[in-house]
């Protein structure tokens, strides 16, 4: 898989599906990605923007599955 940025897809709904389509707990995709749970928290809520390197990441956790 190659990233292109052009694939973001910004929304919380987006990123929350991914998150949820995964057999780790929050805490632990966070640390697989490199960031705080409470971090991630916060991008499922919408309550700060996540960045495409984030979505990358889990999509490519998912396709590794």
């Amino acid at each position: 898989m190659t990233p292109n940025a052009e694939k973001y897809d910004p929304r919380p709904e987006y990123l929350a599906e991914l998150v949820h389509s995964l057999p780790h707990t929050q805490t632990e995709l966070a640390g697989k990605i490199g960031v705080t749970d409470r971090c991630l928290r916060q991008w499922m809520s919408g309550s700060r923007k996540f960045p495409y390197t984030a979505q990358f990441a889990l999509e490519c956790l998912v396709l590794s599955r």
